[in-house]
C-alpha cells in the first residue's frame, strides 16, 4: 500500500536498482552498463524531488493527502442516562480516500492505511439547570478505545459549552472510527443553530479528518 500518491505515480514504488557485478580488470563496457543503470536510477530520484517541490512550475498539489470531513446540521438528543449513542453525521465536505461507511452515519472509514489525526468539535447545550456531566469516547471498529473518556460538565438552563479534541489514531485499509456519546442527565444536547444575521448557522458537530504519517509495523495495542 502506497502512502504519498502523485498524479503519475507511488512515491513507495522507487528502489534501488541491481547494479552489475564488478569486473576484475577494467571494461568499458561495464563502466557503461554500470552508468546507464545509475543514470536511471538518479532520474528517477530527480523526478519524485521535482515532483515534491513547493515552489516553481511543478505544481504541489500532485501529492495527494487523504483527509475528510464531516458535520451534522441537526440536533442530537439522549434518550437514557448511563447509555452510549453514536455521534452522527449528516453532511460531508471532504472525502479524499476518508467517507462514512456505506449504509452508516457515524463511522469514518478509510481508504489508505496509516496515522490519522481526527480533530472533533461539538457544541453541547444544557436544556435545564442541574449540573450534568457528558462524556465522549473513541471506539475503532467497533471496540472501545481504553482511557479515551473525556468528560465534560454542564451546568445551567441554556448554557453552552464548545468541545475541541484532536487526537492520532492508527487505522488499517476499511478500519474506521466512531465517537460515542452519553450523560447522567438526558438535558444535555448536541445543538446546531440556524443562520441569523450577521451570524451563519452553527453545527452540532464536525469532524476533520488528516492522514498523519504511514501505519506503524508493528501496530500499537490501545489500552483495554
Amino acid at each position: 500500500m502506497s502512502f504519498i500518491v502523485t498524479t503519475e505515480f507511488d512515491l513507495s514504488q522507487v528502489a534501488a536498482p541491481n547494479l552489475p557485478l564488478a569486473q576484475k580488470e577494467f571494461s568499458p563496457q561495464y563502466q557503461e552498463q554500470l552508468n546507464n543503470v545509475l543514470r536511471l536510477y538518479f532520474n528517477q530520484l530527480d523526478k519524485i524531488l521535482a515532483q515534491l517541490r513547493t515552489s516553481g512550475s511543478i505544481d504541489p498539489g500532485l501529492i495527494n493527502n487523504p483527509n475528510g470531513l464531516f458535520f451534522s446540521t441537526v440536533d442530537q438528543t439522549l434518550a437514557a442516562v448511563n447509555t452510549a449513542y453514536p455521534i452522527t453525521f449528516n453532511q460531508t465536505y471532504l472525502n479524499n480516500e476518508v467517507a462514512l461507511q456505506s449504509g452508516s452515519t457515524s463511522k469514518i472509514e478509510v481508504s489508505v492505511g496509516g496515522v490519522y489525526n481526527f480533530q472533533l468539535s461539538a457544541q453541547l447545550k444544557s436544556t435545564n439547570s442541574s449540573g450534568k456531566d457528558v462524556q465522549i469516547w473513541i471506539k475503532r471498529n467497533n471496540i472501545t478505545i481504553g482511557y479515551s473518556s473525556r468528560i465534560y460538565t454542564l451546568e445551567g438552563a441554556d448554557n453552552h459549552f464548545a468541545i475541541a479534541w484532536s487526537f492520532d489514531i492508527d487505522l488499517a485499509v476499511g478500519e474506521y472510527i466512531e465517537m460515542q456519546w452519553g450523560a447522567d442527565d438526558t438535558n444535555a444536547v448536541l445543538e446546531t443553530t440556524t443562520a441569523v444575521a450577521p451570524y451563519p448557522a452553527a453545527a452540532s458537530v464536525v469532524m476533520a479528518v488528516n492522514y498523519v504519517a504511514r501505519l506503524p509495523d508493528p501496530r500499537p495495542t490501545p489500552p483495554p
